[in-house]
């Protein structure tokens, strides 16, 4: 990917309810916006008994327990369904993580053409060779949580696959200081002819490390987004509004003309400015 790719990611902003993301899909229209992505989890198996008896009673909670908190928060397998095709019709790319094989089956039964690894799988080495092996669509690959060999590894399964590598840090929300954006001049090193292109997911409250990120050559920015930042929920308030979205994309695209490229030359619109500052000059 050459030109910028902006996914919004909704999570589980929605709260569990489909009218709520449709409400947030609606809201990306004309944004230029080009993916907007959520997340597929099979709450039973990839939570451990005793995170699912985790009692979570605080005021981002939707259930006594851990458990009853991230059931709550899911669509239903139809519910998921048609949200991708709401995605799709409104002109969007429909982009989800997986946690575990049942939701990566499923997601690949309704013929998802993008999937995320996200941070937190990227050492499920079972499930991701699964992926590789049965996936024919195209891979966003985070880098939450790892070191380079960890990387490598996931670069090396998905050898096969079309796909794009992502720096992030997983912290929630993340400090300026740990976002590391430099990590990506070192991934455009040693994966240049290995991945298909680079991006930044972030997790930061400002704009400016994704500006910064492009400047750096992410062509993918990919950033939670919430109807409001203070609705329930732990994630809303390290997501963009609505406005945000509106400015960042605006201010990436601007920077996009800016960069040029790096062939140092006259222009030819500098030739007035030659004639009238160096005139005197023989």
């Amino acid at each position: 990917m050459n030109k910028l790719y902006f996914i919004a990611e909704l999570g589980q902003n929605h709260q569990g309810d489909i009218n709520i993301a449709k409400k947030m899909v609606d809201a990306l229209v004309g944004t230029g916006v080009r993916a907007i992505k959520t997340a597929k989890r099979d709450i039973d198996t990839c939570l451990t008994e005793e995170q699912k008896n985790m009692i979570y009673d605080n005021e981002h909670s939707f259930g006594r327990t851990y458990y009853e908190h991230r059931k709550a928060l899911e669509l239903s397998l139809e519910q998921f369904h048609e949200l991708k095709n709401y995605v799709e019709n409104k002109g969007f790319d429909f982009i989800s993580s997986f946690t575990d094989i049942q939701s990566f089956q499923f997601l690949n039964a309704i013929k998802i053409k993008k999937l995320k690894v996200a941070s937190q799988r990227i050492t499920d080495t079972i499930l991701l060779e699964k992926v590789a092996h049965y996936f024919a669509g195209e891979i966003f690959m985070s880098s939450g949580m790892s070191d380079l060999k960890h990387v490598d590894h996931m670069v090396s399964i998905f050898k096969n696959n079309k796909k794009y590598l992502l720096q992030c840090s997983s912290i929630y929300p993340c400090p300026e200081k740990q976002l590391n954006l430099r990590v990506l001049k070192a991934y455009r090193k040693r994966y240049k002819n290995l991945v298909d292109g680079f991006g930044f997911s972030g997790h930061n409250m400002s704009i400016a490390p994704d500006i910064a990120a492009y400047a750096l050559g992410a062509t993918i920015i990919e950033r939670h987004f919430t109807l409001d930042r203070k609705m329930k929920g732990t994630d809303h308030a390290g997501s963009l509004e609505i406005h945000h979205i509106k400015k960042l994309i605006k201010y990436l695209k601007q920077v996009g003309k800016c960069l040029g490229n790096s062939d140092k030359h006259i222009l030819k619109e500098e030739l007035p400015s030659i004639k009238k500052l160096r005139g005197d000059l023989k």
